[in-house]
């Protein structure tokens, strides 16, 4: 493949032309065409990712599978601008939150126009998005945040909504919990199903908020969506402790809790229902987790590292090594935690200075 013949994703209908293909039926055909095609791309425009590449011994032609792609470990993305588009001034930049480095990776994105399709769709295809509920974000908006790819995320579940924007209850640092109960309340009163989305940490927040008040009985079809973890903080509630609290607090069963996993540094997310769920990934991305030593694919029911391959991140790379753990089921994984003696990460980061004093 030459670099005349490169997708050129500077121009818009490159980009719709991309999103068609993405959100369209794929193969393992269709897929291996466009990991290789967007393989080249990205080595032949990245100076810091083909500098990478090299050192592995891969070019786009010498590219035996999709699976020899180098990923890129996400420490990279604190060092390295990793921009498809070089001095193009990006539309938007992605920050992932504070670590005990105090040095952010950052996700450049010519136009959240991918990003924006993909997250909608694959919320629908593999996670909770298939009615329309009342949305309450535990986040702020992305207009108050706008280096925060999870609010961003918010923001366009809730514009193709159709909803109003004062459903975002953390407000210049305040979590606003009357707000948020007494509208919760009225959306009971008339049967209206709501969907609570927010990071883990903004959840154990909720609940101690929620003290000695009684539970309300959400609508059917109602459920709730957390992200995020606990690493790195003051407090740490294991994953089943939040869920049994959340479902008591808000009468709804297990199932009708999910976990969405996902990254600033990249476009697309999985996600799983109810403590035990496994996750589930858009057909435009494949999963593989490796073994920490050997950097290959581990047996089915081990354990080892998440590898990320997304379609959808265009303007970066596509190939992305996580340090996040998981044990590799015969359909989709089971994530585990955080692999030891790293540094923290996760949306739930910047939760953590919430005060809910003020709230009450």
């Amino acid at each position: 493949m030459t670099m005349s013949t490169l997708p050129d994703f500077a121009q818009p209908v490159s980009r719709r032309a991309w999103t068609k293909r993405l959100l369209g039926p794929i193969d393992e055909a269709t897929w291996d065409e466009l990991a290789r095609g967007l393989f080249a791309c990205q080595f032949a425009r990245v100076p810091a990712y083909r500098r990478l590449c090299t050192a592995h011994g891969i070019t786009p032609k010498q590219l035996v599978s999709w699976r020899d792609i180098p990923a890129v470990p996400q420490q990279l993305f604190k060092r390295e601008k990793l921009f498809v588009h070089g001095s193009a001034k990006p539309a938007a930049v992605y920050e992932t939150s504070g670590t005990t480095t105090g040095q952010p990776g950052r996700q450049h994105l010519l136009s959240t126009d991918i990003y924006r399709a993909v997250s909608i769709e694959g919320a629908r295809r593999v996670g909770p998005l298939h009615s329309n509920p009342q949305f309450h974000f535990l986040t702020p908006s992305p207009a108050e945040t706008p280096h925060s790819s999870l609010s961003a995320m918010f923001g366009f579940w809730q514009k193709a909504s159709g909803q109003a924007d004062s459903l975002f209850w953390i407000r210049k640092g305040r979590f606003e919990f009357d707000g948020l109960r007494e509208t919760l309340s009225q959306a009971i009163s008339v049967g209206q199903p709501v969907a609570i989305c927010g990071t883990a940490f903004s959840f154990v927040h909720l609940i101690d908020a929620w003290a000695d008040l009684p539970p309300l009985r959400l609508p059917p079809e109602s459920w709730l969506l957390e992200t995020g973890g606990f690493k790195g903080r003051s407090r740490e509630v294991s994953k089943a402790e939040l869920y049994a609290q959340l479902a008591q607090i808000f009468t709804v069963p297990d199932y009708a809790i999910w976990n969405e996993y996902g990254m600033s540094e990249l476009s697309s997310q999985a996600y799983a229902h109810g403590t035990s769920g496994l996750h589930g990934t858009p057909p435009w991305t494949r999963v593989l987790v490796c073994h920490p030593s050997t950097g290959r694919e581990v047996s089915v029911g081990q354990r080892g590292l998440i590898r990320w391959f997304d379609l959808a991140n265009v303007d970066s790379v596509l190939a992305l090594q996580t340090l996040d753990l998981a044990e590799r089921t015969a359909s989709g994984f089971r994530l585990l935690g955080r692999l030891s003696r790293t540094e923290p990460r996760g949306c739930s980061l910047s939760a953590e200075d919430l005060t809910t004093s003020a709230t009450r």
